[in-house]
């Protein structure tokens, strides 16, 4: 069974954003507009106050899908990863692999179980466009960033 999900990410700084995910008919909206983190789903919505500054779990790293988080912030990624091979030149393709030496913040592509990483950068847009996640004894998961802004 192939699951998909859309998820839509407006920041204009860390604490000013608003994210969306969409998915198996569900959806989940959470915002922040540097003082109050708003957060709602399944007819449910709460309102937590953002204290004094920028705080991890107000800005949108601590709060939107971990893979998206890394597909947006490659050094993240990067420093997390043994890169095995790169091709390309705009369009940069590497294959990595986890190092495990540090857990990354955002528990996403760089855990390390046995996976093997498959992405694409792109250099002109400062993002990864596309990642292939592959473990042992497991369906491969395919992560796309579609647009960026």
């Amino acid at each position: 069974m192939r699951e998909r999900s859309e998820h839509v990410l407006e920041a204009e700084d860390l604490l000013r954003w608003s994210y969306v995910a969409f998915g198996d008919g569900d959806e989940v909206h959470q915002s922040c507009d540097g003082v109050e983190l708003v957060q709602a789903a399944h007819g449910r919505s709460t309102r937590t106050r953002v204290a004094g500054g920028p705080e991890f779990f107000s800005s949108w790293p601590g709060v939107v899908d971990a893979w998206l988080v890394e597909m947006l912030r490659p050094v993240d990624l990067l420093a997390r990863v043994a890169v095995s091979s790169i091709t390309g030149d705009r369009l940069v393709r590497m294959t990595a692999t986890p190092l495990g030496n540090e857990p990354s913040p955002y528990n996403g592509f760089s855990i390390p179980d046995g996976r093997t990483l498959a992405m694409s950068l792109d250099m002109e847009r400062g993002c990864f466009t596309g990642a292939a996640v592959t473990r042992p004894g497991c369906d491969a998961l395919t992560f796309t960033v579609t647009h960026v802004e």
